[in-house]
C-alpha cells in the first residue's frame, strides 16, 4: 500500500558507496534547517570502532542488523535528513519503512565514477570495506547490478549526480514538483 508522501516526516538518501549521499544530505539538512544523521557515522561511533574493524570482529551479518536497528529508530523522527548506508535496502523492513516512512532519494552515479571516488578518498579503506572477494571493478559492478532494482524500488525520485556539485544536486531535490508535495 502506497503511502502519501505528505505523511511522510523525512528524507533518507539512499544509493551505492561514494554517490553524495553524506555530503548531500549535509547541505541539504542545512538547507532545510533540519537535524543531519549519517547512518554509517552514528553506528561507528556507538560501536567505537570502523566499520571495517566491526565487519572483522562481526560480520556483515551484525552491522546490517545494527542498520535496520537504527533505522528503526530514525523513521519516528521529524525533520530529518539522513544519509543511509548502501546496503539499507538489502533487508525487505528497511525498504517498507523507506517507502512508508521517508521521502526517498536515490543518488546514482556510473561504476566508473564510483571507482574513482572510492580510489581517491584516504578514508574508504576503513568507512568501506570490500563487500566480496571480487576486484574492486568487479564487485562495484556486481553489487549493482544486484542493488539498483531495490534503490529502484523504494525511491521516490532518482538524481545522477555525475558532474555535479552537491549544491546543484540539493537544488535538485529541493525544486522538483515531487518535493514540493512533501
Amino acid at each position: 500500500m502506497q503511502v502519501s508522501i505528505m505523511k511522510r516526516r523525512s528524507i533518507a538518501l539512499i544509493g551505492f558507496r561514494a554517490t553524495g549521499k553524506s555530503t548531500v544530505g549535509e547541505i541539504l539538512a542545512a538547507r532545510l534547517g533540519w537535524s543531519f544523521i549519517d547512518m554509517d557515522r552514528r553506528l561507528v561511533g556507538d560501536a567505537g570502532c570502523d566499520i571495517a574493524a566491526w565487519v572483522e570482529l562481526h560480520g556483515w551479518g551484525a552491522f546490517r542488523r545494527a542498520e535496520s536497528g537504527l533505522l528503526e529508530v530514525l523513521r519516528l523522527r521529524p525533520n530529518l535528513v539522513i544519509a543511509t548506508g548502501g546496503g539499507i535496502v538489502l533487508d525487505r523492513q528497511n525498504r517498507e519503512a523507506l517507502r512508508r516512512d521517508f521521502f526517498t532519494v536515490w543518488l546514482k552515479a556510473s561504476r566508473q565514477t564510483i571507482g574513482t571516488r572510492l580510489n581517491s578518498d584516504p578514508d574508504s579503506p576503513l568507512s568501506r570495506p570490500p563487500l566480496s572477494n571480487l576486484a574492486p571493478e568487479e564487485e562495484i559492478a556486481k553489487i549493482l547490478s544486484e542493488r539498483e532494482p531495490l534503490y529502484s524500488k523504494v525511491a521516490d525520485m532518482a538524481i545522477d549526480t555525475e558532474e555535479k556539485l552537491p549544491a546543484q544536486i540539493v537544488a535538485e531535490i529541493t525544486g522538483s514538483p515531487i518535493f514540493t508535495e512533501f
